[in-house]
């Protein structure tokens, strides 16, 4: 094959990460400084989210899973930036709401506004993160004429040259009311300066009502006449797909053997969340047209069928969570009924107990920006241990069997100048 890529060119970052998941999480207190949650709330707008499953793990798990979660809503609305700073909007949202918005535009090209509320983060966080922060990306022409202060940002081109600024601001603090001499500047500027009507993604993190259907007119974004939007999951299928063993004999490796392992399986998890026939058994494409091999040998790979659940939209990072957690709760009661007598009479697989979930972000910056992450759940191990002799399934009289710890392979891709080593 040809390469005609430069290698002038920036290239994306891949940064691997493999670590134990907890034997316990709170659902009050969920986890957020550790990895992989950490990685999942430092994405704040997602755009799509693949979850990736074994058929029969599928049909066991996913529809508790569904009840627990639930469904995202969010709207399309087209106003001016002023409209945040007016009545009940202003009261209801940005005082005492907990929101987040993402303006339409191409940040480095286009003027560029988002909100999000980092109440939550930023309790459970010892970081300098504040509640309620709107940030302004400019063209050095916008802010000149505005007349707010902000600082330089890098655009993508030259380093040493300010063409673009960034504006944040903490409308969550006591002077930020009408009157105020600083807040009348901001409204100033965003009548006079940023008064252009654009379209907004607008998702409310306490709207409880995203499953009933509910009447919507005396929330104070429905006086703009939003679209309203469900995130429902696209479902398909994949028959006979050759899967390689995915055991966590290859992460004690070497480095270079454990990049290798890391690179295939990441290619086998993407051409499946694609769809793609090259990973079906009964692929016969022309090796001249594409030369990609299943990770594995053709005598110890075996063929399953997958289900993959695709969302688009707006997703927040919490809700990207909680599927998470729900999922990994699910997975281990699965787990448990597989090692029983009674679940391998009825030829449950061992070895299909894991998990993939991939989401791609809105990029909203030029620089240092994550563009998303891969997360997968290794299979369990066979237990140590004596396993009882009943048939009930239950899993009570296990007493001395001792479970392996719940293991993860964390991708996450950011861009070429992500300050990362």
């Amino acid at each position: 094959m040809f390469n005609f890529q430069s290698d002038d060119l920036p290239k994306s970052k891949c940064y691997l990460s493999h670590g134990t998941l907890p034997q316990f999480i709170d659902p009050s207190q969920p986890p957020s400084k550790k990895k992989p949650f950490a990685t999942v709330l430092s994405q704040s707008f997602t755009h799509t989210l693949d979850l990736v499953l074994p058929e029969e793990l599928y049909e066991l798990i996913w529809k508790d899973v569904e009840s627990e979660v639930g469904l995202v809503r969010y709207s399309r609305v087209i106003m001016p930036l002023s409209v945040l700073l007016e009545g009940d909007f202003f009261s209801s949202y940005i005082k005492t709401g907990n929101i987040m918005m993402l303006s339409q535009g191409r940040p480095g090209v286009n003027d560029l506004f988002y909100l999000k509320d980092d109440t939550i983060r930023h309790r459970l966080r010892a970081r300098n993160i504040v509640a309620g922060i709107l940030r302004l990306e400019l063209a050095k022409e916008s802010y000149e004429r505005c007349g707010l202060i902000g600082k330089p940002i890098r655009d993508g081109g030259r380093k040493h040259l300010k063409t673009r600024y960034a504006v944040e601001i903490n409308l969550r603090l006591p002077s930020m009311l009408h009157g105020k001499k600083g807040f009348e500047r901001i409204v100033w500027a965003f009548k006079n300066v940023l008064n252009h009507s654009m379209t907004w993604l607008f998702h409310d993190l306490q709207d409880t009502h995203a499953v009933a259907a509910v009447q919507l007119t005396d929330m104070p974004i429905t006086k703009h006449h939003p679209t309203f939007k469900m995130c429902h999951p696209q479902i398909h299928r994949m028959e006979a797909v050759v899967t390689p063993a995915l055991d966590a004999s290859a992460l004690g490796a070497s480095s270079s053997e454990l990049s290798d392992w890391a690179t295939e399986v990441y290619e086998w998890l993407s051409l499946i969340a694609l769809q793609s026939p090259r990973v079906q058994s009964g692929d016969a494409i022309d090796p001249y047209l594409c030369r990609y091999s299943v990770p594995e040998n053709s005598s110890t790979a075996i063929a399953n069928n997958f289900m993959i659940l695709r969302w688009t939209g707006l997703i927040p990072s919490f809700w990207i969570r909680k599927l998470f957690i729900a999922c990994i709760k699910k997975l281990i009661k699965f787990f448990m009924r597989t090692i029983s007598l009674a679940c391998r009479s009825r030829n449950v697989s061992v070895g299909l107990d894991w998990f993939t979930l991939s989401s791609s972000a809105f990029r909203t910056e030029v620089a240092n920006a994550q563009e998303g992450y891969t997360i997968l759940r290794l299979p369990t191990n066979e237990p140590t241990g004596h396993l009882p002799e009943d048939t009930s399934g239950e899993t009570g009289g296990v007493s001395d069997t001792k479970f392996p710890p719940e293991e993860y392979v964390l991708w996450e891709m950011a861009d070429s100048c992500d300050g990362r080593v």
